[in-house]
């Protein structure tokens, strides 16, 4: 057997092994002799019938695919050896020639362990914004509130007034579709595309209409920008939307709060933590991404694409818990499918490269999380949510088990490790 190495990358090394064609010779008699015990031949028993009339009744493809996974593994894990190679991940095999008169050649492309080199991590200087929160930022937090709290009356005898609220039967179809049953929607008056809106403005409980109207050309959904749509409309009811006054009686119905000025106090106190927070996640992130410039990070490919299948999953789950497909969230957003795996290889590569940089950096500083402290942030979780144990213990197993929680908290004190050790102003 022959074998050449040929490294492509830091990451990934080509093996080209060559096994002589006696070898595949006789390994191709063991083929047909292994199909003998199970083929039919007409006037023989199984396992008698001459191989010249095996020929005959098994696919030349069947034997080929017979030999490679029996020549294969053993020169595969011969060449490793040889070559003194400790692959990360199973390879990635490409076979060059098969033929039973000349020598079986084939590539494996062999996956190699990761390699950090870190650079300086300690002294990394920064700048933390301060949490700045106006009153207009309050304001505006308290008329969300305010508006969140509206009622709908229902109203007669006046058509449809824009920021009302419509209950409605409507049929649609698109250029080239064909026209669905009417469903049931609720729908706020001047919200939507112009056209729908210029419409529907006016029109009163039980009036049906019937138009047309153009998506505009950057339509969220790809499939219906600039489309021509006909809307078959028939008003159930109009309501008015009543906004609750801003006084000590809403404040009572948001929280336990006696007064609108302790909804404010609380609103304001609610938003500076909120901003505290996005700082240090914004200064946790600026302290990362210059260690891992610093640093040189080579991994395979392999890393990559396990981190993509597994958004993949996380993705199609919530699409599927919110009956969309892949197809239809991709025209919601206006990507196409090659956009959208474009930008989870970069998300998933860059995620590695933060992942490895953090845990090289906490072998070198041996910054570990203990089961005490696995347990003691279970109690914690248990004693925030006013929950048991064991039903904390049930939520974690459904999301990993003990182990993502391990790497959580030990991220978590890597990330504080990095923050007590660079300069942050």
């Amino acid at each position: 057997m022959q074998v050449t190495a040929e490294q492509l990358n830091p990451s990934e090394i080509e093996l080209k092994i060559e096994i002589e064609a006696e070898e595949v010779a006789k390994t191709i008699d063991q083929v047909y002799q292994e199909f003998s015990d199970s083929a039919e031949v007409p006037g023989f028993r199984k396992g008698k019938a001459p191989r010249h009339l095996l020929e005959r009744y098994i696919s030349p493809e069947s034997v080929k695919r017979r030999a490679v996974e029996l020549m294969v593994p053993p020169a595969y894990r011969k060449a490793l050896e040889e070559k003194d190679i400790h692959p990360y991940a199973e390879p990635e095999v490409e076979i060059v020639q098969l033929d039973e008169q000349q020598p079986f050649i084939f590539k494996a492309a062999v996956p190699l362990p990761p390699k950090v080199e870190l650079g300086e991590y300690k002294g990394i200087e920064v700048e933390r914004k301060a949490a700045q929160i106006t009153d207009q930022d309050v304001e505006a937090q308290l008329k969300h509130l305010q508006e969140s709290r509206a009622t709908s009356e229902k109203v007669e005898g006046r058509g449809v007034r824009k920021g009302d609220i419509v209950v409605a039967d409507i049929a649609s179809t698109a250029e080239g579709e064909e026209k669905g049953n009417p469903r049931r929607a609720l729908f706020e008056a001047g919200a939507n595309i112009a056209g729908f809106d210029d419409n529907i403005l006016g029109m009163q409980a039980g009036q049906r209409r019937v138009f047309t109207v153009q998506y505009p050309k950057d339509f969220s959904d790809q499939e219906l920008a600039g489309k021509n749509a006909e809307f078959d409309v028939t008003v159930e009811s109009v309501g008015e939307r009543r906004i609750t006054e801003l006084n000590d009686e809403l404040a009572k119905t948001i929280g336990d709060f006696e007064t609108l000025a302790d909804l404010r106090e609380d609103i304001r106190v609610r938003l500076i933590a909120s901003a505290e927070e996005a700082a240090d996640r914004e200064v946790e992130r600026k302290i990362i991404d210059e260690i891992v410039a610093r640093s040189k990070v080579d991994f395979p490919d392999v890393l990559v694409e396990h981190e993509v299948e597994h958004d993949l999953q996380d993705i199609q789950a919530r699409l599927d818990r919110q009956r969309l497909t892949l197809q239809q969230y991709l025209r919601q957003t206006g990507r196409t499918e090659e956009q959208f795996m474009s930008e989870l290889r970069e998300n998933a590569a860059c995620g590695v490269r933060i992942g490895l940089v953090l845990a090289e950096i906490s072998d070198k500083e041996n910054i570990n999380v203990t089961d005490e402290e696995i347990d003691a942030e279970i109690e914690r979780m248990a004693a925030d949510w006013k929950a048991t144990r064991e039903s904390v213990e049930a939520y974690i197993e459904a999301r990993g088990g003990r182990h993502a929680l391990k790497n959580s908290l030990l991220n978590r004190k890597i990330i504080e490790f990095l923050k007590s050790v660079s300069a942050v102003k």
